[in-house]
């Protein structure tokens, strides 16, 4: 699965989970404590799930970052290649 996939699925789900606690808190709250500590729980899962998302985002960047500094990598060795083949040939 990719990252854009990922981030998609959690964002999602943080959103379904914070739309749940409403209608829970809204549906139980007449019922007392036991309502407010599902609603938070159900808030927690939401939050948890905001984190993942942003952690999915932070690994998705990592992984670009080496693929662009591989790719410097590579391109500064054939450029130093390239100097070199035409320094040889002007001499």
């Amino acid at each position: 699965m990719n990252y854009q996939r990922t981030l998609r699925i959690y964002e999602w789900i943080s959103y379904i989970l914070i739309i749940a606690a409403t209608v829970v808190y809204f549906i139980l709250r007449s019922r007392g404590a036991g309502a407010l500590n599902l609603t938070l729980c159900i808030l927690v899962l939401a939050v948890f799930c905001r984190l993942m998302m942003e952690r999915t985002r932070r690994q998705a960047a990592d992984a670009e970052n080496d693929e662009l500094k591989n790719d410097l990598r590579r391109l500064t060795q054939l450029y130093a290649e390239e100097r070199k083949k035409n320094q040889d040939q002007g001499a």
